[in-house]
């Protein structure tokens, strides 16, 4: 079963941690969906590694960007009605205080998911969601994904 394939089921059947999976960055980073009513909240487990300055001890800030962009991307697939992958084309984000070593979340507000462009809001925190450690803005082109095709081959 090609990656499309298995993203498209894996949504069709609100299979989150089978979503995660099939994403080799959001596997890296270990992060986790969780869905209370309709809105979605992306944890990102605190791991050492993840930890960019050793005298603040906080997170690296590619870290946390990290998460903004890669749960706005998922907000956005799961969203979708078709399997649509979504490229970011624009990106920013506003770090608003340290992010301490601990488990970081982020829940994310789609703004505008059009023909050909989504766009996508995103707030992290950790021990208050009124407290924000950052804050994102995305825009991302939507490009369709045909399942039929064969997988790339790589030499």
């Amino acid at each position: 079963m090609s990656t499309a394939e298995t993203l498209r089921a894996a949504l069709a059947a609100q299979d989150y941690p089978r979503v995660i999976a099939a994403i080799p960055y959001a596997r890296y980073l270990g992060l986790e969906v969780a869905v209370h009513d309709t809105t979605r909240t992306y944890c990102l487990p605190f791991r050492q590694d993840l930890v960019g300055s050793t005298k603040l001890g906080a997170l690296h800030g590619g870290t946390v960007a990290g998460l903004l962009e890669l749960s706005m991307q998922l907000d956005v697939l799961i969203a979708e009605t078709q399997l649509r992958l979504p490229y970011p084309v624009d990106f920013s984000v506003d770090y608003w205080r340290s992010a301490a070593s601990r488990d970081l979340f982020c829940r994310c507000r789609l703004i505008r998911s059009g023909r050909r462009i989504a766009q996508v809001q995103a707030e992290c925190w950790q021990d208050d969601p009124d407290k924000p450690v950052a804050f994102a803005r995305a825009d991302f082109l939507l490009r369709a994904v045909d399942v039929s095709a064969p997988a790339p081959t790589h030499r």
